[in-house]
């Protein structure tokens, strides 16, 4: 379980329970800011930025692959078949697209494949509370249904763990009986 509480405003105290998908509604742009720094600061918590989060000058898969080298993660298989099937899953079309996408630089990039990216490297992490920072935001009604993926993939690989999504607006999945909905 995961403690969210924003010092000095009423009522943004909460218990983030295990196996949930939350989508927390914030009213601003610094009450964004502060659930961020207040979740992202406790162990096993994995943010994956509204803009992917990318390097610019490295190519998709050496921005996947850098943090699990950096922490010396121990994936079971090898990561390109980790990374391979984890986008397969997010729904890239085939196992040529999925090469074409690792190839690019993050400003070959739409929105939408820089969040992906971001999940997936994310999901190497293997994390036990996962924040999407506004990742339904920008995106148009066909790249949210693309997203809306992200947290499906999630739960196969981590049922038990804690995801949320934090956004301006309330996001509901009408598959996902355990997504609850927080108004900050």
């Amino acid at each position: 379980m995961f403690t969210l509480s924003l010092h000095g405003e009423e009522g943004t105290q909460a218990l983030l329970q295990s196996g949930y998908s939350y989508c927390l509604v914030v009213r601003s742009e610094s009450q964004r800011v502060a659930l961020l720094e207040n979740l992202g600061s406790q162990p096993g918590v994995i943010i994956v930025p509204h803009n992917g989060g990318l390097i610019s000058n490295l190519q998709v898969w050496e921005n996947i692959i850098l943090p699990v080298q950096y922490h010396a993660i121990e994936l079971a298989g090898t990561p390109e078949d980790n990374v391979v099937s984890l986008l397969l899953q997010c729904g890239l079309a085939d196992e040529s697209a999925v090469s074409n996408l690792l190839l690019k630089q993050p400003e070959q990039l739409s929105l939408l494949e820089k969040r992906l990216v971001g999940f997936v490297r994310a999901m190497l992490m293997s994390p036990e509370l996962i924040i999407y920072d506004t990742l339904n935001e920008g995106l148009s009604r066909k790249e949210l249904v693309g997203m809306t993926k992200f947290d499906r993939v999630f739960r196969l690989y981590f049922p038990f763990r804690t995801s949320v999504l934090v956004s301006f607006e309330e996001y509901r999945d009408k598959d996902n009986p355990k997504q609850l909905v927080i108004q900050l």
